[in-house]
């Protein structure tokens, strides 16, 4: 079973050559340990759009700032947005983040949609469906739907899902990205898992919940079973990060537009299949 924030060692590459004062003497060679480089790296990030008074069609400005930092110390295989990409989810918003997005170096982008996406230029001009499953160096990224009442996913999502996860042996770990952070609605006892302030409750009734229509589908998975949401951060005041485990199962929350809090949630994947997951602030 592979372990949260594992990380390799390579060993060769780089000698350090020791020698005598007098230099007459055998030259002794070490091996010093490298830092391995990932194979895979993606980001999660959420809430997109920052805050409602200072939106201006534009990507939230400091997560473009860092992106572009990261991806100078290391190409970016896959950015994942988990939900509220937009304010308002107009022509000239989806058009302006478009431009932003591809403009940036990174391997591909895609959508866990938040309730501020959903629309029909979405649908027909940005990414056509709302639910996804990305086979990602011998990684299943599951992006979902949540944005319905009870924080829950449809039927459809439900048969994807199993449909999907039976296959679940084929991947070292799963990564599930999702708007809302589902796990607080509702959550088993035993999972003892905290509770917080997300940037919104709106959907949060409703007679059915996640835990019932999604979460048995992972329930008997051996694999480190990431879930990642994002609707998090937008105000001065609400918290901007969230992490809980509970046996292979671990649970992130990440977002930004309060200024105070901002952050986005840096994966890497290791040749060993091993994960490494940090929180990064900006």
């Amino acid at each position: 079973m592979k372990k949260l924030f594992q990380k390799g060692l390579l060993y060769g590459g780089i000698a350090m050559l020791l020698s005598s004062c007098g230099g007459d003497d055998p030259v002794d060679e070490v091996i010093l340990p490298l830092e391995e480089q990932p194979v895979y790296t993606f980001v999660a990030a959420g809430h997109a759009y920052g805050h409602p008074d200072t939106y201006t069609s534009s990507v939230y400005p400091p997560l473009l700032v860092k992106l572009d930092s990261l991806i100078a110390v290391r190409p970016l295989d896959q950015l994942v947005l988990m939900g509220d990409v937009v304010a308002h989810p107009t022509e000239e918003n989806w058009e302006t983040v478009r431009h932003e997005l591809d403009s940036l170096d990174i391997g591909e982008w895609n959508i866990a949609p938040g309730n501020h996406d959903i629309s029909p230029y979405m649908d027909e001009h940005i990414q056509s469906v709302k639910h996804m499953a990305l086979d990602r160096s011998n990684s299943l990224f599951l992006l979902l739907n949540t944005t319905r009442a009870g924080w829950t996913v449809d039927s459809v999502q439900a048969q994807f899902i199993d449909t999907t996860l039976a296959n679940a042996e084929d991947f070292d770990q799963i990564f599930v990205f999702t708007h809302q952070l589902w796990w607080e609605k509702n959550p088993p006892a035993h999972f003892d898992l905290d509770s917080l302030r997300p940037n919104s409750f709106a959907l949060f009734d409703g007679e059915n919940d996640f835990w019932q229509d999604g979460f048995p589908y992972f329930e008997d998975l051996e694999q480190e079973v990431y879930f990642f949401a994002g609707d998090m951060g937008c105000y001065f005041g609400l918290p901007g990060y969230y992490e809980d485990h509970y046996e292979n199962y671990h649970f992130f929350g990440s977002g930004m537009g309060g200024a105070v809090e901002d952050n986005l949630i840096y994966g890497q994947i290791f040749q060993d299949g091993s994960v490494k997951i940090e929180r990064v602030d900006f």
